[in-house]
């Protein structure tokens, strides 16, 4: 039944009589009753007993007046929970994004994010990729930028730059120095023997830079000297920056931090797509799609038709 159904029997029931509960639910006296006569005869039974213009319950209606008005009751919740979610969503953002990009974030996207939107609130969470990638099956974020995930049906996937393996050393490193420029690397050379011997800050192989340092070093007979492993990128630029060593990861923007990039000359260049990863039937919001283009256009990648087309006014981006 529909739920205006049980609002007319209950409100003929509230009132005593079809006359006062037509005038309070703005419909003909007629109508009502022509209603009250389908409903009966559909459910093959009385839910009032008529004495004059006096409507009395039956058994059967005072049951189904008791149900109605619970069902009017949890109607009436549903509605305003969905309508507080409804503001909740429109004023917050669930973003997941790894821990090297914490500096990024806080010192560049962000503020300039609240320079448009300084009403909204960004849940922010820095985690490993799969981890986010689990937070957001499991309805925990809105979106998550991530680096090498495996792509599941329902979810979008919107390419927002490259994250390639480099040598982190301290801005202070002699291995400055030594390097060379070349036209076929984004950062300055050195020769990869240099990493025998040397100290370096490492992250666990279950990570994507672990492994890919792992494989590096079987690869090319390296042998490096691990003095610290640390769980996470954000400790591991701390570590570097702090002089314990150089290490090799999956590249994200140095930010203010005190470490620069090296390439390994003579390696195949390993890099990977960071993507934005949002449910497919999700609803963005105009703030959750400038967050979007703040990060790509700070990225230095050019802006993906894909991206775009996200939205119905691509001047808002402009």
């Amino acid at each position: 039944m529909d739920i205006r159904d049980y609002e007319y029997i209950v409100a003929i029931a509230e009132k005593g009589g079809i006359s006062k509960a037509a005038d309070q639910l703005f419909i003909t006296q007629s109508a009502l009753t022509k209603f009250l006569q389908r409903t009966e005869q559909k459910l093959g039974m009385e839910l009032f007993v008529r004495k004059g213009k006096q409507f009395l319950l039956t058994e059967a209606g005072q049951r189904y007046v008791e149900i109605g008005r619970a069902i009017m009751n949890l109607d009436h919740q549903l509605e305003e929970q969905l309508q507080r979610q409804s503001v909740m969503e429109r004023s917050r953002i669930r973003f997941g994004f790894s821990m090297g990009r914490t500096s990024e974030m806080i010192e560049k996207i962000f503020p300039e994010f609240y320079k448009r939107y300084p009403e909204m609130k960004i849940y922010a969470k820095g985690e490993a990729s799969r981890k986010l990638m689990m937070g957001l099956q499991n309805n925990e974020q809105d979106l998550v930028l991530v680096t090498n995930v495996e792509r599941l049906p329902g979810y979008t996937y919107l390419p927002v730059g490259k994250s390639q393996l480099v040598l982190a050393v301290p801005e202070d490193s002699p291995l400055l120095e030594e390097a060379s420029f070349d036209d076929n690397y984004n950062y300055p050379v050195i020769e990869p023997e240099c990493l025998t011997g040397m100290d370096m800050v490492m992250l666990p192989v279950s990570t994507n830079s672990g492994s890919l340092t792992k494989e590096i070093c079987e690869r090319y007979g390296l042998k490096p000297k691990m003095v610290l492993q640390v769980s996470d990128v954000r400790s591991l630029m701390d570590a570097v920056e702090g002089g314990l060593g150089a290490a090799l990861f999956l590249s994200v923007p140095v930010g203010k931090k005190k470490i620069r990039y090296l390439s390994l000359k003579g390696m195949e260049i390993m890099e990977q797509t960071v993507m934005m990863v949002f449910r497919s039937d999700k609803n963005l919001s105009p703030a959750m799609k400038y967050l979007m283009m703040l990060i790509v256009q700070s990225s230095g990648q050019m802006i993906d038709n894909s991206i775009k087309e996200l939205s119905h006014d691509n001047n808002e981006f402009e």
